[in-house]
């Protein structure tokens, strides 16, 4: 399957063999979400290895010319011991809102 034909969000773990970053560096990875933002956007969560040391990559990827998903320079790449903090944050900030005012 393209990404192109990806709908929903994907919660479990994919191989991704080789990704190509925002600087068109390329570097094997594991995917663990893939969620659609609009039609010509996705938000993905990758685990990966550069120079030795583990990764986090939370990016947005955007359709290109040729119709497949690249990633873009909007995202952040974390260490993984930055992770619990902002997970927690991320609970917060979730649980500050009214869920029935989100339109």
């Amino acid at each position: 399957m393209t990404d192109k034909k990806m709908a929903g969000a994907k919660a479990s773990p994919q191989v991704q063999p080789i990704i190509r970053n925002h600087s068109g560096i390329e570097a094997h990875g594991t995917q663990f979400l893939d969620l659609r933002k609009s039609k010509s956007e996705r938000l993905r969560v990758h685990v990966r290895s550069y120079r030795g040391s583990m990764f986090i990559d939370l990016r947005a990827w955007y359709v290109g010319e040729d119709g497949e998903y690249r990633p873009s320079g909007k995202g952040v790449t974390l260490q993984p011991d930055q992770v619990p903090e902002i997970t927690r944050a991320l609970f917060l900030a979730g649980q500050s809102f009214d869920p029935k005012e989100v339109g």
